[in-house]
Parts: C-alpha cells; sequence; structure tokens
C-alpha cells in the first residue's frame, strides 16, 4: 500500500493544479506534478512488470521512469526559482543553468541505458545491472542531478523565506525544504542498500532497515513537498471562506436597515423587493452587501427625513460593514 501513496498523492496534487496547467508563471508547478506522478506510478511494481512487456520487455519503460522524473525535479526547480527568486538577473541565470543542467543529466542517462543491456525486466535496474559502466552512468546521472535539485531547491528556500511576509507562503517553503532534503536522504538510502547487498546479499538486517526506511521517507518526502505546494492555496480558500461567513452574517443584521431606509426611494434600489431573507444565500453575497450599503448612503444624501437618519446602532452596522469590504478591496464605500 505504501508504493501507492506517493504516485496517488501527486496525482490528486496534479489534478489540483490543472487549472494553472497553460499559466506561464505557474505551468511549471503542474508539469512538475504531472511527469512525478507518471514516475511514481510506473515505478510500482506491478504496473512496471505489466507496461514493459508491452514496449518490448527490455526495461524501456525504466528509462521513461527516471527521465520523467528528471523532468518533474526540473520543472519543480523552475517553479521554485520564479516563486522565490524576486531578482530578475539572478533567477535568469539560474533557470538557465538548471535547464543545461537538465538537458546534460537526460542525454547522460539515456546513453547510460542505449549502451547497457538489460534484457529481464527488472524495476531495480541500477542493483540488477549495476556492474555494467551504462548502469553506472545511467544510476550516477539521474542520483546526481536529483540530489543536485533538491539540495538547491533547499537552498533557494531558505534564502529566501526570511523575506517573504505572507505565513503561509514561508510555512510552504518550510516543507518544501524539509521535503526536498528528505529526497536527498532517501537517494543515499539507495545508493548504500546497492553497496550493502552487493556486500552481505539482499537478506541482511541493515538492508531490511535501509528497505523500510526509504518506502516510508519517500512517501513522507512526497506528502511534505505536496502539502507545500497545497498550503497557500488551502490558505487562501479558508481565508476566502471566513470572510464570505463574515459578509453573510453581516448581510443578515443590515438587511431590516436597508429596507427601513429604502421604503420610500425606489427610484434609488436596483433591489425592488422587500423580502430579502434569502438574500444571504445568495452566491454573490460581498456584491449584495456592497450594494446595500451603497443604496443606504445614497438614500441618506438626497433626504433628510427621519426614517432615513441612522440610529447608533444602524450606523455601526453600516460602518461594520463598510470597513470590512474596505479590508477587502480597497477604499472605504461611502455613496
Amino acid at each position: 500500500m505504501m508504493e501507492y501513496l506517493p504516485a496517488a498523492t501527486l496525482w490528486v496534487l496534479t489534478i489540483f493544479r490543472l487549472p494553472a496547467a497553460l499559466d506561464p508563471h505557474r505551468g511549471s508547478v503542474f508539469r512538475a506534478t504531472i511527469f512525478a506522478a507518471i514516475a511514481c506510478t510506473l515505478y510500482i511494481p506491478r504496473i512496471y512488470y505489466g507496461l514493459d512487456p508491452v514496449v518490448g520487455g527490455q526495461n524501456h519503460i525504466g528509462l521513461v521512469t527516471l527521465l520523467s522524473l528528471l523532468l518533474g525535479f526540473w520543472q519543480f526547480r523552475t517553479a521554485i526559482l520564479l516563486a522565490a527568486v524576486e531578482q530578475a538577473e539572478a533567477r535568469r541565470r539560474q533557470l538557465a543553468l538548471g535547464r543545461w543542467v537538465a538537458i546534460i543529466s537526460c542525454w547522460a542517462v539515456t546513453v547510460g541505458f542505449l549502451t547497457s543491456h538489460v534484457p529481464a525486466t527488472d524495476p531495480n535496474l541500477p542493483l540488477t545491472y549495476g556492474d555494467q559502466p551504462g548502469m553506472a552512468v545511467f544510476l550516477w546521472s539521474g542520483s546526481g542531478f536529483i540530489m543536485w535539485i533538491c539540495i538547491d531547491i533547499a537552498r533557494a528556500c531558505r534564502n529566501n523565506v526570511p523575506r517573504m511576509r505572507a505565513r503561509a507562503f514561508r510555512s510552504a517553503f518550510v516543507l518544501i525544504a524539509a521535503g526536498c532534503i528528505l529526497f536527498v536522504l532517501v537517494l543515499i538510502d539507495r545508493l548504500v542498500y546497492g553497496v550493502l547487498t552487493k556486500v552481505n546479499g539482499e537478506n541482511s538486517p541493515p538492508a531490511d532497515f535501509l528497505t523500510v526506511a526509504y518506502g516510508g521517507g519517500e512517501a513522507f518526502a512526497v506528502l511534505l513537498v505536496s502539502l507545500g505546494l497545497l498550503l497557500p492555496r488551502l490558505e487562501g480558500r479558508l481565508t476566502r471562506g471566513k470572510f464570505l461567513l463574515h459578509v453573510r452574517l453581516l448581510l443578515l443584521e443590515i438587511t431590516p436597515i436597508w429596507n427601513r431606509v429604502t421604503s420610500t426611494h425606489h427610484d434609488l434600489i436596483l433591489q425592488k423587493s422587500r423580502t430579502r431573507a434569502l438574500t444571504v444565500l445568495s452566491r454573490h453575497a460581498e456584491t449584495q452587501l456592497h450594494r446595500c450599503l451603497v443604496e443606504i448612503r445614497d438614500c441618506e444624501m438626497v433626504t433628510n427625513a427621519s426614517n432615513v437618519r441612522l440610529n447608533p446602532h444602524d450606523r455601526a452596522v453600516v460602518e461594520r460593514a463598510e470597513s470590512a469590504l474596505e479590508r477587502r478591496s480597497g477604499p472605504r464605500l461611502t455613496g
């Protein structure tokens, strides 16, 4: 079950990021998640063994898996730099460096694979065929690139988090940095595992421990990074939800005031009905509150009739509503 968790998490994250797929500034996050989701899905043994024979049975799925993972990490680094690095020239240089390193690494991985003899389907290519020079290039090029990406992302997060004002963004980048460091430890786990199995075999206690640590570490790293990517959006939706609830409560308070103040000024209002009990359930509650406030103020301006003057309680309600909209969208509404 643990082997399915990273893939499932990444596919959910990909669906969440789908609206930003074509956005030039946010599309790199979508591309990162979909590449990583493909890689994690193909690496699941049941899927790997099922698909590889379909494409020839020569472990081509292993090559596609690693290339997808490398492209996913490259796009992930791109997204972090676009979000975290404010200086345009520094950001441009770092993006160009990442692009060239990604090209060289993918080229080296492909050449290493194509120059290796890997006839039997096996997800653990470096362990099974690691004695071949091509597989060594395949393994170390891919591992080195991912470790560099993770360390560089952690560096970018550490350097830029103190300058971020929004708490959600600071927390998100801390989670992403922690996830990247954990990814590095997971890769080190696999490299050490490969050495141990060559010496002591696959059934030694240290090898068993590293296998368990790898599965849990990979899943936890994916969860940390995914949560970091989702946190700003979740925080924004929570803030929006709290604001809309506040607006609906204000609508309940202001509706009787609006009914009384506009009762003799039908020419100044858009909503002609006196029955506004369902206004609080409107999809556009913020717009409804805005209109109520504008119409109340308009009625105050055109007449001095006693029934239009706001008593202290009514004025306090109106001013609270104006303050709420002012904090949300700018200057206070005054008619």
